[in-house]
């Protein structure tokens, strides 16, 4: 018996560590629900006990117009070196299954990609990430998470957005 008690606690062990080495890294952009939004459509802020924190963003995108017509965006606090391993990770929803591109891109200029991909959205709260290793150096304050969201007639809401930095390989 005592030896199945210490396996047991061993095995708990070893899945304690290996969740913790998936989580490891600095934040870069701490969680948070608040957002800025770009577009002449409405948003507003929710309540949604369902969704980490509880607090959300409704965005209503008319789906009319380019897909960066109505975006969801945070500047990220720190700053990124090449070869870093980067995690972002956003809580979404939207009202009809839709189509959103999450991206990390520069803050100024052409808003340059740093790494983007489309992720698909239910009706339900779930959690998107986006995992990569960067290719260039950007400064603190110089990146930003931006959600394309006007894929179509929606309303989406934007809970809450993290970045970790996991530094270089």
């Amino acid at each position: 018996m005592k030896i199945q008690a210490v396996l047991l606690a061993l095995s708990g062990l070893i899945l304690a560590s290996a969740a913790s080495a998936q989580t490891a890294g600095t934040p870069i952009l701490a969680p948070a629900a608040e957002w800025d939004i770009f577009s002449g459509g409405a948003h507003q802020p929710v309540t949604d006990p369902k969704v980490e924190g509880g607090k959300a963003v409704e965005v209503l995108a008319p789906g009319t117009g380019g897909i960066w017509e109505v975006s969801g965006m945070r500047p990220i606090d720190g700053g990124i070196a090449k070869g870093d391993h980067i995690v972002a990770s956003v809580w979404i929803k939207s009202n009809v299954p839709a189509k959103v591109v999450f991206r990390v891109e520069a803050r100024a200029g052409a808003r340059d990609r740093v790494y983007d991909r489309f992720i698909d959205v239910g009706t339900a709260w779930s959690q998107q990430t986006l995992d990569f290793v960067a290719e260039k150096n950007y400064p603190a304050g110089t990146t930003q998470i931006a959600l394309l969201l006007n894929s179509g007639k929606q309303i989406i809401d934007l809970g809450p957005v993290s970045v970790l930095n996991k530094g270089g390989k």
